[in-house]
């Protein structure tokens, strides 16, 4: 049997192969995103254009809430980041990812921004479902149909470094 000797150098091209899986992994997930939002559009005949808005802005997770703030849609992602599934989340409004240590003056602006029904971004302390705070930040845009009326918010959220 022959034995394989170790330079004791570190597997650089592993380290390559598993960053482009990730990539790729990554990329795949957004088409998928798009693929979705695309059939969302169509049904609720948004002028807004999906695309632009998934394509130029990196992203960990996707929200779509109607305009009572139930959500309707979550990605992939979003069960990466929080742990909960599309079971726990689909009708539910994204209050139950907030804890002690969620800002109320945050709160009170993203209230705001959506009642004008504005784009915004905002940054916020969330919980996983096993209870662990983390940091987010939430792009929201209001998605309009072809009489200029907001049917659905879609956040796009990025978990951050806690600054404090």
């Amino acid at each position: 049997m022959k034995t394989l000797k170790s330079s004791g150098a570190p597997l650089v091209c592993w380290d390559i192969y598993g960053s482009f899986m990730k990539d790729q992994t990554n990329l795949i997930n957004k088409q998928n995103d798009l693929e979705v939002l695309s059939y969302l559009k169509k049904l609720n005949r948004w002028k807004t254009d999906i695309h632009s808005i998934v394509d130029q802005v990196h992203y960990d997770a996707l929200v779509l809430t109607d305009t009572k703030q139930e959500i309707k849609w979550i990605s992939k992602g979003f069960k990466q980041m929080t742990g909960y599934s599309i079971k726990n989340t689909i009708g539910r409004k994204p209050k139950f990812l907030q804890g002690k240590d969620t800002c109320p003056t945050t709160l009170n602006f993203i209230r705001r921004m959506l009642r004008e029904q504005v784009p915004f971004s905002a940054k916020l302390t969330n919980y996983r479902k096993n209870g662990e705070a983390y940091h987010c930040q939430i792009n929201v845009i209001p998605l309009k149909n072809n009489q200029n009326r907001t049917t659905h918010f879609i956040a796009l959220e990025n978990e951050t470094q806690y600054n404090r």
